[in-house]
């Protein structure tokens, strides 16, 4: 979704689907069920850019399985597809070969912006950047940075959001709608895994950053604005939900670790069988920072009996693996 109008302390919503579930760069994108050309909407436009720019990998047409692939990861792999079926340029695709095709609409996006270096992923900022000069500059034509990461670490370091074309300040009632619907398709029926998508209108030179210790990035990655956010679908394999029943029955107590939020984890372990559909869970799901604020004995009561734990880190997994 992107931001459509701002009215006071509110705003609405754009919210778009997306047809397709491979990696094949072919699908549609409607809103209200009505197919949309996206190259009409300047905030697709953006978030389009975000995801080619701010992405490592891409997609490759295997001849000899007659299939698209991943190169890279998983995640941003869904990105690069993304772009290709918004095609937010009209980019002409007709006559291409598959392997052509692969990345057609990620490459235009690249041709207008150069990605100079990228600020890595961290796990206590929770997000990545790249830093992009154009590469033809002009008066509206700038250096930017592109973020992109987990929704409530990147939308509390934004002080504005864009609507179409226009940056306007991010009130406290405009970012708790956004946050309410992240939530919504987070721990809805879908379970959907949510990117918040940023940029920095007026990054530092590079001259003036310290990329050599990563503690810096957070304080490069602030003052941003908030573009959308893209949700995707990651549905359990196929079995997970038997084998699960079949652990209980067995006597063995199942837990999830995950890095997605607590809300997206509780919501597929009701899923898949974890937790039961009304099960009371407030003692039972912990986040890494909740663990962490937890005293060693409470720590070891909840390893004993919780079957979830979320936003972790290497750390946490090591002492739960421990206490076990």
């Amino acid at each position: 979704f992107i931001v459509d109008r701002v009215e006071g302390d509110s705003c609405s919503l754009h919210e778009f689907t997306v047809s397709g579930s491979t990696y094949a760069p072919m699908g549609e994108v409607y809103k209200d069920d009505k197919l949309v050309k996206c190259s009409q909407y300047d905030g697709l436009i953006e978030l389009a850019t975000i995801c080619a720019l701010c992405n490592d990998s891409s997609l490759d047409f295997n001849e000899a399985k007659g299939v698209y692939e991943k190169v890279g990861e998983a995640t941003e792999t869904a990105l690069t597809c993304l772009v290709e079926k918004m095609n937010v340029f009209d980019t002409e695709l007709k006559g291409l070969s598959r392997i052509e095709r692969a990345n057609a609409c990620n490459s235009v996006v690249k041709q207008l912006m150069r990605k100079e270096f990228t600020l890595e992923f961290s796990r206590d900022r929770k997000s990545m950047s790249v830093y992009c000069t154009p590469n033809k500059p002009s008066r509206t034509a700038m250096t930017k940075m592109f973020v992109k990461g987990a929704p409530e670490g990147v939308i509390d370091r934004c002080t504005h959001i864009r609507v179409g074309s226009v940056k306007m300040p991010l009130t406290p009632g405009i970012k708790q709608k956004i946050m309410s619907v992240i939530r919504e398709w987070g721990t809805g029926r879908d379970t959907l895994r949510c990117l918040a998508l940023a940029t920095h209108d007026n990054p530092p030179r590079r001259e003036d950053m310290k990329l050599e210790d990563s503690a810096n990035f957070v304080t490069y990655e602030t003052n941003l604005t908030f573009v959308g956010c893209v949700e995707m679908l990651d549905p359990p394999r196929i079995g997970v939900a038997s084998s699960i029943k079949l652990c209980r029955q067995a006597g063995i107590r199942v837990i999830m670790i995950t890095g997605d939020n607590k809300g997206t984890a509780v919501a597929i372990c009701r899923r898949i069988g974890i937790f039961g559909e009304d099960e009371d869970v407030t003692t039972k799901a912990f986040t890494g920072r909740e663990f962490d604020e937890l005293s060693p004995a409470a720590q070891r009561d909840a390893c004993q009996n919780a079957r979830c734990f979320a936003r972790v880190e290497p750390s946490h997994k090591s002492k739960i693996v421990e206490f076990l």
